[in-house]
């Protein structure tokens, strides 16, 4: 394991952060010195660790409107983040950070937002100042600012996010205890299904499983998604789900799995753990604040342990995702004892790759 950048933390593991052609990428970086709250840039392979400042913000709230989550368009260099209510785009060329769209008067903006992959329109979730619900999910407009709703929810919706393979298709999340939401996964398509439909359901002739942290793949429409350890039945651990009605399929057993992501050619997949993944029990039974990286085979669903790290709040979740090309996983690195966190690389095993 190589250590990136201290007291940074990686994108959100649904979202994207890699730009210049999958050799940089937009990290959220806390200044010890000021407390200030920004976002940088940094090249993820070899040993340059000089960073490119995007942008910086003085300390003014606490929790999580704190944390940056920001998204990098797939095929634009162009980044979008929330912070205190309002919508930010960045040209990562231009470094000119703009305030874009600002929450309706008595709303303000969830901390997760989902670019296209041209950079072109942002998606975000708007809902009543102190209230989870109702959810309205909008679409804005890079050029104009101009914001035009999707659809809304009277439940707590979030996660939105676009697929890589059709970006007509966004998935976002029914939130909830994962146990007493039987829907979490939907998605929507403008034409197909325009108010969106559940996509994953989770009732069993066993009982029903509690999944969550879902991941749009490259490669195909579809999903890959955790059931966790806490689930009343099984099977639990890594799913593929399609929401063009193809059944959901158990694609590698785990009884700890806790977030997720995909290659971007579909053949590997990475989880962390609640817990060490060899530990007895599961969910956070025996967890003792631990989380282990694991890669997942698709195709046959066998696991290898990449590295091992802490299992704490808030920015300090593992998050592991793949660098574009396959080689590597980066996640999160932190320190429960002093609330430490960094980002960290680890390589992809050759006889795996």
């Amino acid at each position: 394991m190589t250590l990136l950048l201290a007291g940074a933390h990686l994108p959100y593991p649904h979202t994207n952060g890699f730009h210049a052609d999958g050799e940089r990428l937009v990290l959220t970086r806390y200044a010890p010195a000021t407390g200030a709250t920004g976002l940088v840039s940094i090249c993820w392979r070899g040993e340059d660790r000089a960073t490119r400042l995007l942008y910086e913000a003085s300390p003014s709230t606490t929790g999580a409107e704190q944390m940056l989550w920001p998204d990098v368009a797939l095929a634009a260099e162009r980044v979008a983040w929330v912070r205190n209510g309002a919508l930010h785009i960045l040209d990562l060329d231009s470094g000119a950070p703009e305030r874009l769209y600002t929450a309706a008067p008595g709303h303000t903006l969830q901390n997760l937002c989902s670019l296209t992959a041209s950079g072109d329109r942002v998606v975000v979730m708007e809902h009543p100042e102190g209230r989870e619900a109702p959810v309205t999910c909008l679409e804005v407009s890079v050029a104009t600012g101009r914001a035009v709703e999707l659809f809304g929810r009277g439940w707590f919706a979030n996660h939105p996010a676009h697929s890589p393979h059709d970006e007509a298709w966004l998935t976002f999340a029914h939130e909830g205890p994962a146990r007493e939401v039987p829907d979490r996964m939907w998605a929507r398509h403008p034409a197909q299904v325009p108010e969106g439909r559940c996509v994953f359901e989770q009732a069993t002739e066993r009982g029903t499983l509690a999944v969550g942290h879902e991941r749009w793949m490259f490669h195909d429409l579809g999903a890959v998604v955790c059931a966790y350890g806490e689930s009343e039945a099984g099977p639990r651990g890594l799913y593929a789900v399609h929401p063009d009605g193809r059944a959901p399929r158990l694609v590698s057993a785990g009884d700890r799995d806790w977030h997720c992501d995909i290659s971007r050619d579909g053949r590997r997949a990475v989880v962390d753990t609640s817990g060490p993944f060899d530990a007895p029990g599961r969910g956070w039974q025996n967890a003792g604040q631990v989380s282990d990286v694991v890669l997942v085979d698709i195709a046959t669903g066998a696991r290898t342990p990449l590295a091992r790290t802490a299992a704490d709040r808030h920015p300090r979740h593992p998050h592991p995702v793949f660098t574009p090309d396959g080689t590597a996983v980066l996640h999160n690195h932190g320190d429960p004892s002093t609330g430490e966190v960094a980002v960290a690389r680890v390589p992809v095993p050759p006889a795996v790759s």
